[in-house]
């Protein structure tokens, strides 16, 4: 076999290698492009998951609401917090097996725990707890269906978080109580859901 020969083989020999590793190397990042595509939908399609939850939640309030006398704001608060007790009645009764986590499903509250936990954890969201804690109302137990206590402050929520959680329609609201993320309904000034210690007490 000529010098000549012989190095045209090893050439060739060398050129299969280089394609044999591109080829591999495309492939991986490929698969891994999948798979970050795949987790950035995975997180898109809980909160879809749960803003589903909320339309049906609404349906069923709007069904609710019809079927008593119309809430309106009247100049007797007393008036008022009858129509809104009447209402709140009527959605226990519709939703009287309700749980928590009927609309923060576990998977939906681990995707909200994790884009929440920069803003609400840590030395660097300092701020933003001191904000919520400022207006913070009296502590009590959380349930599914309860009354907000009438009367009670609405701790504000920063609009730091409000650009990370879902938005909601008229008439519902996030809090948070204590350490924890409330659903709230305002029109029935109830809790809807929930999900606990979205917030640290001394962090």
């Amino acid at each position: 076999m000529t010098l000549q020969r012989l190095f045209s083989l090893v050439g060739a020999a060398v050129l299969m290698t280089v394609c044999v590793h591109a080829s591999t190397a495309r492939g991986t990042a490929a698969a891994q492009g999948t798979d970050d595509r795949s987790r950035v939908g995975l997180d898109a399609e809980r909160i879809s998951d749960f803003q589903r939850r909320i339309v049906r939640y609404m349906r069923l309030h709007d069904k609710v609401q019809k079927q008593g006398t119309p809430q309106q704001q009247r100049d007797d608060i007393g008036e008022n917090l009858v129509s809104q007790q009447a209402m709140a009645m009527r959605i226990r009764l519709a939703r009287h097996d309700a749980r928590p986590g009927d609309l923060f499903t576990r998977p939906v509250a681990k995707a909200l725990r994790r884009a929440m936990d920069p803003e609400l954890r840590g030395p660097a969201a300092q701020g933003t707890r001191e904000s919520i804690r400022e207006d913070a109302p009296t502590a009590f137990v959380l349930v599914v269906n309860a009354s907000f206590p009438e009367g009670a402050p609405r701790s504000t929520m920063p609009a730091n978080l409000l650009r990370i959680l879902p938005p909601l329609p008229n008439g519902l609201e996030y809090r948070i109580i204590d350490t924890h993320l409330v659903l709230m309904d305002l029109d029935a000034n109830i809790v809807v859901d929930y999900m606990l210690d979205v917030m640290c007490h001394t962090c």
